[in-house]
């Protein structure tokens, strides 16, 4: 059973995806986005080795715009001209949100979602979703494409199948005329700023997930319920709608599920587990069978490891937002069959994410490549920040490098008889150090030294030296 959860605590929107209890994907408000926002910009500087302008959006860093994404029909239809000019005014909508020290990403082909389509007024592109399945509903709904947009472009959403009509009309002239709005907006503008918004996480919801795999709805606000119900009511399969005043995330255990998220091994079924690492653009996952060897063959044990690591990393994927290059190091297996196999699990499994993933294969080295696209920073980018001590590293300089660097620091002090106190301030982990440094010393400086261990770094330490008075 899926159950959609949309949890407002303290004012603050959160949602969630459970299958059958188990967390799926995780939607917060810790955050403010601005991927699908349209704004106002100005062309701050042209650079025409990269065919491409910095733009500045109002927002505090520049975006980039490459200028193949200005059409000839956008150019014709929005700017007048062909010729682009530092200080010129652009209409732009942010495709990628921010990542690290990179600025948005921001394009000229503008886009308006709704539930049922996508709306595109300055292309021609006219297409039905590939997760609609149904031969004779994708007909029908190609037919509706054609009739309802002639010079602009129109993509069916999933959620369109089996939608009565006159509702995705309805849906069509609103974002049409939301888009007039827009147009009107932009040409009266004299400054960078924002035109269009994308909704509230719980619009957000509703709009993108909301659909016919949900089998049950949890809200615990009654303008939230309000909105869902209306919105049941263009769906087809009609699921359960609850509204339960109280913490939900509390009572359905996402709290617990979420806190997982920040271990770095998750263990799978069998016993086996994986282990991920993340940099800025690449995802390598590590699978590892741990000590479950409860299957025959060697062959059967790897296989079997494999799958479950597959449909857990599927979940991690949806659930971290992770995106980008994703490799995947899965236990050797001994023949070609076993691999087609899996590679065939793996297409099953990745349907059911919105993003847009490509299964690249099995590298000469065995390892599996993957691409997932996502428009906004992933879920341990919102959540977490690096430890201000090893600074995102996840390491910390060995203790005996430490007793090393005292001993030497110590060592160097010329007269330490003309000290009151010497002190060195060191972390608890290093506790059991202390009778290596001073061994490592002479007789009077260890006299004089005394050591405790209140420094919150555990790869460093103080050293507090204290003159004598006269």
């Amino acid at each position: 059973m899926n159950q959609l959860v949309i949890n407002l605590q303290e004012k603050r929107v959160n949602g969630a995806i459970l299958s059958d209890g188990i967390l799926q994907e995780f939607f917060t408000e810790e955050n403010e986005f601005l991927s699908g926002n349209i704004y106002v910009g100005r062309i701050e500087k042209i650079i025409t080795g990269l065919n491409a302008a910095f733009v500045d959006i109002g927002e505090s860093k520049n975006a980039f715009l490459k200028l193949s994404d200005l059409s000839r029909q956008y150019l014709k239809q929005i700017l007048g001209t062909e010729a682009l000019k530092e200080g010129m005014k652009v209409l732009v909508q942010v495709k990628h949100d921010a990542i690290g020290s990179k600025g948005p990403q921001v394009t000229g082909k503008i886009s308006l979602a709704g539930r049922f389509l996508v709306y595109f007024p300055l292309s021609r592109a006219k297409g039905v979703s590939k997760k609609v399945f149904d031969q004779k509903e994708r007909e029908r709904l190609k037919k509706l494409t054609k009739n309802l947009a002639k010079n602009e472009g129109i993509v069916v959403r999933t959620a369109a199948e089996f939608v009565p009509e006159e509702i995705i009309v309805e849906e069509f002239e609103e974002l049409k005329r939301e888009w007039a709005e827009i147009l009107k907006d932009f040409k009266r503008a004299r400054k960078s700023k924002l035109l269009r918004s994308e909704p509230t996480v719980a619009d957000y919801i509703i709009r993108e997930r909301l659909n016919k795999q949900i089998d049950e709805i949890y809200v615990n606000d009654e303008l939230i319920y309000e909105k869902v119900k209306e919105a049941c009511k263009g769906i087809p399969k009609k699921p359960l709608v609850n509204l339960i005043k109280e913490d939900l995330f509390d009572k359905l255990g996402i709290y617990n599920q979420l806190g997982q998220m920040q271990e770095r091994t998750v263990d799978l079924p069998s016993g086996g587990y994986i282990a991920l690492d993340s940099t800025e653009a690449l995802t390598v996952f590590d699978v590892n069978s741990a000590s479950f060897v409860a299957e025959k063959s060697h062959a059967e044990l790897a296989y079997k490891i494999n799958v479950e690591a597959a449909h857990e990393i599927a979940r991690q994927l949806r659930l971290r937002n992770i995106g980008g290059i994703i490799i995947i190091d899965f236990i050797d297996m001994p023949s070609k069959d076993y691999y087609d196999r899996l590679m065939k699990e793996l297409q099953n499994v990745v349907k059911g994410d919105s993003a847009h993933i490509e299964l690249v294969g099995f590298t000469k080295l065995g390892l599996f490549e993957m691409t997932r696209k996502r428009k906004s920073p992933s879920i341990d980018q919102i959540m977490f920040t690096s430890c201000p001590v090893c600074k995102g590293t996840g390491k910390v300089i060995s203790p005996l490098v430490i007793v090393k660097r005292v001993v030497n620091e110590l060592s160097k002090i010329e007269d330490i008889n003309q000290y009151s106190t010497v002190k060195v301030s060191l972390h608890q982990r290093l506790s059991g150090y202390v009778d290596k440094i001073k061994q490592s010393l002479s007789e009077s400086i260890v006299k004089k030294v005394s050591f405790s261990f209140d420094s919150p770094n555990p790869g460093d330490f103080n050293l507090i030296l204290s003159k004598k008075t006269s």
